[in-house]
């Protein structure tokens, strides 16, 4: 998991625009419907008759124009996991709070409606791939040994502390109130327990990652630190077996460039007396061997945040 920069919010979800975009307009839906104690209990429907918006439905999150800003913005990438999506599946979009309800950890009972409010929240929204984002039964690697697990997030969203917890009234405070409901978000968010992308700063500094593709939470954390990043990789599926084996490959592929640039430096500095010619050459294939191991560490590439940590590592050795 890395550190993702938002762009810009596509204007189908944009409030305060005249007229009302349609993602102001479906939430303005939703609240009214829930605002009703008799709809606690029921059902939101997330599309329309013939798959129009119609009120008592959710659709706008889902348009075209959303899942494209979002596969942009995450490289074709999971937002959790880090593994290229779009070669094979759409990719899913991943409400961070879940619009339908929500559980403060697996097993425990779903509490509904959900933070119904966020459903066409730019912010909230993310791209994910099926295994982080829903519920699958796993082959989980747990202190050597593989055991099927039911892993994924689906409607988790575990807080320190419940009684900081978002709830139905402060979805009616969401546009009539600001002040009161920015207040009592940001009290929420200090008690979150999962780590996201858009939104934490230093999120790699959270995990480290051993030569086998494991992914444990960062030596030196502090225990809300540490249970953050326990709390992640359990609720994100984050050491699934072919997970780990895809970034078990991505290792021994830095590995094996690191020792092609270990290499370009030796050339170099054998040749470090000779011409100009052949000075200029050796540093030039230096160069090249550098930005080809810095290419791992890009935004666009698979398990960015494991190549940042292992060429770091590397880099400190070296110096």
């Amino acid at each position: 998991m890395i550190k993702v920069k938002r762009i810009d919010c596509p204007d189908i979800l944009k409030t305060g625009l005249t007229p009302a975009s349609q993602g102001q307009e479906e939430t303005e839906d939703v609240i009214k419907f829930y605002s009703n104690a008799a709809n606690r209990s029921a059902k939101y429907q997330k599309t329309g008759k013939r798959g129009h918006r119609i009120n008592e439905s959710y659709s706008v999150y889902s348009d075209t124009i959303v899942r494209e800003a979002l596969k942009k913005m995450f490289h074709g990438k999971c937002a959790y996991c880090e593994s290229k999506i779009t070669a094979i599946y759409s990719g899913d979009i991943e409400h961070f709070r879940p619009k339908g309800g929500y559980n403060n950890g697996a097993g425990q009972p779903l509490t509904t409606p959900g933070y119904y409010w966020l459903a066409a929240d730019w912010n909230n929204l993310l791209f994910a791939c099926p295994f982080c984002n829903q519920t699958n039964t796993h082959k989980i690697s747990d202190n050597g040994k593989i055991e099927d697990f039911v892993q994924g997030k689906l409607n988790q969203f575990p807080l320190r502390i419940e009684s900081f917890r978002l709830t139905t009234n402060h979805g009616s405070l969401f546009f009539s109130n600001e002040k009161i409901y920015n207040g009592a978000f940001d009290q929420e968010e200090s008690q979150r327990l999962l780590l996201r992308p858009c939104t934490d700063e230093n999120v790699e500094l959270f995990f480290k990652y051993d030569d086998y593709g494991l992914i444990l939470a960062r030596d030196g954390l502090d225990n809300v630190g540490q249970k953050k990043a326990e709390t992640s990789i359990r609720v994100y599926a984050l050491q699934r077996l072919g997970l780990v084996q895809a970034r078990e490959v991505r290792v021994i592929q830095i590995k094996a460039q690191i020792k092609r640039v270990e290499e370009a430096i030796d050339n170099l500095n054998n040749y470090i007396d000779s011409s100009e010619e052949e000075r200029t050459w050796f540093e030039g294939i230096l160069r090249e061997e550098m930005q080809l191991l810095h290419r791992f560490m890009d935004p666009d590439q698979e398990y960015a945040g494991l190549a940042r940590y292992t060429i770091q590592k590397y880099f400190n050795n070296f110096n």
